[in-house]
């Protein structure tokens, strides 16, 4: 199984994003192009991650870092942002289903 991981600037490109978006976009299309290439012998799928909480944000004011987590939350249907152990638990299933391939599985909450 190969699993790629993109991201949502593929399909919602943000301004002084198109090397990202093209990218993502890129990845997604090689997603499912594989997929159809390659199996059955081989599955394909790709994770598309939304908004996770990492150490890249480790840095950020302490205040600001808790104003910028709860107006993200805010904004989604789960009423919370990503953790890592999300998009682990995604790419895992993705890596083992075995009735799954050309999937672009968006996990943003």
């Amino acid at each position: 199984s190969i699993t790629f991981v993109s991201g949502v600037l593929g399909r919602r490109p943000g301004i002084n994003c198109c090397p990202l978006a093209v990218t993502n976009g890129a990845l997604e299309g090689l997603t499912r192009s594989l997929a159809l290439e390659l199996g059955p012998r081989l599955r394909v799928n790709c994770l598309s991650p939304g908004f996770c909480d990492t150490e890249r944000f480790d840095r950020m004011d302490t205040d600001r870092k808790a104003a910028m987590l709860a107006n993200t939350a805010d904004s989604l249907p789960l009423r919370r942002v990503g953790e890592p152990s999300d998009m682990g638990e995604a790419i895992h299933y993705l890596a083992t289903a075995k009735f799954v391939t050309g999937v672009v599985l968006d996990v943003d909450g």
